[in-house]
């Protein structure tokens, strides 16, 4: 059984993200959109953000780092969210810079798009 810490923690840096794609949104220019729609609208950019995340930092890892995070994704099936956030700052130099990078990148490259396809539907 999930224990209610663990679903607290993921609810949290759910909501932590959530607000993270809906100011992306705001600065795209798109938060208008029906609610229903932009939920599941925010649900996705959410999911893309944190994949580009989890990209960033395996591709930081060096292979015993890499084999380390295996073996806790085995170990913890729960999937701690302090855990792993521990786990990558106590193995990436600077990571929680790295993280404020990708995401400025992956909400430019966000922001950029949408500004490209106002542009083409005008």
């Amino acid at each position: 059984m999930v224990s209610n810490s663990v679903i607290n923690q993921f609810s949290t840096m759910n909501n932590i993200m959530d607000q993270y794609v809906n100011q992306i949104m705001q600065q795209a220019g798109i938060a208008n959109l029906p609610e229903d729609f932009k939920k599941d609208y925010v649900a996705k950019l959410s999911a893309e953000a944190q994949r580009r995340l989890g990209i960033m930092a395996m591709g930081e890892m060096d292979e015993q780092g890499l084999k380390d995070f295996e073996q806790l994704m085995e170990e913890n099936k729960e999937q701690n969210p302090q855990a792993l956030m521990e786990f990558f700052k106590a193995r990436i130099p600077d990571f929680e810079n790295k993280v404020t990078v990708a995401l400025k990148q992956f909400a430019e490259e966000f922001v950029d798009g949408a500004a490209k396809l106002k542009k083409a539907s005008n």
